[in-house]
């Protein structure tokens, strides 16, 4: 009887958690389809002519355009230097490894106004203030902890038997790594590489320092249309943005070594 009542009480309690937290993106969804000129609720009626209206304003498609790009070159770049730097963490045998991890994740820590004007100042010093290499260079710094603390767990992970059994046939470095450790941290690398995206992405404190014009990145400029503007358009971005992450989140655990996608993307490599 206290099982059963402590697993209906924790099952109350989840319910009540999930709807706490999507209760919100509820409505924001909810009021993309609103028929009224502003942004009321109840909505009077339902419409999509918000996300007609969102194509054709050419500001979004810029602001989403120089987003996807940062974005996929800061985790890029941060998957490669975030690699690197876990790798010699793990693999450097350091006396004080704790303390270089620590200062790793840093940037994690810091407040991002801090980030912003620092990164804003240096920008400004050596002349690429404003340009879209300031922001990317900004997002790198950002998306480093994410995939140096995820990226390294997993390496702590890895069974080295089978990194040595590579070398025993006569694998080298590179072929060790990608045939032995590699397959060990795939879905770790894969986690790093949707939150450094998702994370660049959604930056906003930063970018507000370092965007103008043509380099606009779309949380600033949501926000700025934001202020123009009290119509439900921005509902509808905010809703397919929302549909985008839920793709991604859903697409981790699907490239898993006994996944279906993950068999079929492991057989066109072979």
């Amino acid at each position: 009887m206290k099982i059963s009542a402590l697993r209906i009480a924790g099952a109350i309690y989840l319910v009540l958690f999930v709807v706490f937290m999507l209760a919100p993106l509820f409505f924001v969804v909810l009021n993309s389809f609103n028929q009224a000129k502003f942004s009321i609720f109840p909505p009077p009626g339902f419409s999509v002519q918000w996300y007609i209206k969102l194509f054709r304003i050419p500001d979004f498609a810029l602001a989403l355009k120089n987003s996807l790009l940062i974005a996929l070159l800061a985790t890029l770049i941060g998957l490669f230097l975030g690699g690197g730097a876990s790798l010699a963490l793990v693999r450097g045998r350091w006396r004080r490894e704790g303390l270089l991890q620590s200062l790793a994740l840093v940037p994690m820590l810091l407040p991002k106004i801090i980030m912003g004007i620092a990164i804003f100042i240096a920008a400004i010093r050596i002349g690429l203030y404003p340009s879209l290499i300031s922001l990317v260079v900004a997002h790198t710094v950002l998306v480093l902890p994410y995939v140096i603390s995820i990226v390294t767990s997993n390496l702590r992970q890895v069974v080295r038997a089978q990194e040595e059994a590579a070398v025993d046939l006569g694998a080298n470095p590179w072929q060790t790594f990608w045939l032995a450790t590699m397959p060990q941290i795939r879905r770790g690398v894969l986690l790093a590489v949707v939150i450094a995206f998702v994370v660049s992405f959604d930056e906003f404190d930063v970018s507000l320092f370092l965007t103008r014009g043509d380099n606009m990145t779309l949380p600033i400029r949501m926000y700025l249309y934001m202020q123009e503007l009290e119509d439900p358009s921005l509902a509808a971005l905010s809703t397919l943005l929302i549909g985008v992450s839920i793709l991604l989140v859903a697409l981790v655990p699907s490239l898993g070594s006994g996944s279906p996608l993950g068999v079929l993307l492991r057989g066109r490599r072979a």
